[in-house]
């Protein structure tokens, strides 16, 4: 890093840049030592960023040509007749945009003469009204976005309250974020009842099982130490190693020899 150094190389020239500019050699090298590092890699992220940012807008051009390029393709391939030039046909976009300006200009230059205005005012009339339709059609999609977040956070409520009283025993969210269930309810979730589904996942893997995947009172018995595996029942040899498989097989509802038994 010298040659960026001006104490280290740049000769009478670099001596002259100091005197210009007021510079105490000195304490520029003190304050060298300990901001250097934090500079340089300051300029570095800098400069990551920057070439970032750059090939972004690269892959954006690269994105946008290729899409336009296939559009063209796309409408050549349709062989639409073009009413300016007869015996031809459309070949890209950039063709019936121009057709369509085209007609919004003539229909302006109809409506102009019958109203006795010049076209110009037409056509400024004509973007006034679209400029409207689009604020309101922007409006209506704003309040339809504010309208669905409010009916989606109210169902979201009265869905945990009624799951909340229909199994108080269960941790809702360890239930959330549970493998085996989300798994179990795939596109369901969200769209029916919490409880309806915890009832079907009951119905499929079992009690046991369902309350070790999210039982409040299972995971404290866990966390206490109480819930050890000795507690609440002898297994058999046959039983401990049916256990020992589950909880090998599904270690996100692993289950205590209690559990197992009560199941």
């Amino acid at each position: 890093m010298d040659e960026f150094n001006p104490t280290v190389s740049g000769g009478e020239q670099a001596d002259v840049d100091l005197q210009d500019t007021g510079t105490d050699v000195g304490a520029q090298d003190e304050g060298q030592g300990a901001d250097a590092p934090e500079a340089e890699s300051a300029d570095q992220q800098r400069a990551f960023n920057a070439a970032m940012a750059a090939a972004r807008r690269r892959a954006e051009r690269d994105t946008e040509a290729r899409i336009r390029r296939q559009t063209d393709e796309d409408i050549a391939a349709m062989q639409i007749p073009n009413p300016t030039k007869p015996g031809s046909y459309f070949t890209s976009k950039k063709d019936l945009e121009d057709y369509s300006g085209a007609l919004r200009r003539a229909d302006a230059e109809r409506r102009a003469r019958a109203d006795g205005r010049s076209v110009e005012e037409v056509l400024e009339d004509d973007a006034d009204r679209a400029f409207v339709r689009s604020q309101r059609a922007a409006a209506k999609k704003a309040e339809d976005a504010v309208r669905a977040k409010r009916e989606t956070d109210e169902f979201i409520a009265a869905d945990i309250e009624e799951m909340q009283q229909r199994h108080p025993d269960v941790d809702i969210a360890a239930l959330d974020v549970n493998p085996a269930f989300r798994k179990f309810v795939g596109s369901r979730y969200g769209k029916e009842k919490l409880a309806d589904l915890y009832d079907d996942f009951i119905a499929i893997v079992g009690n046991a099982s369902a309350a070790a995947a999210a039982r409040v009172s299972g995971k404290q018995e866990r966390a206490t130490g109480s819930g050890d595996v000795g507690g609440g029942g002898t297994l058999t040899s046959a039983q401990r190693a049916a256990l020992k498989e589950w909880n090998t097989e599904h270690p996100e509802m692993a289950m205590t020899e209690k559990e197992f038994l009560e199941r």
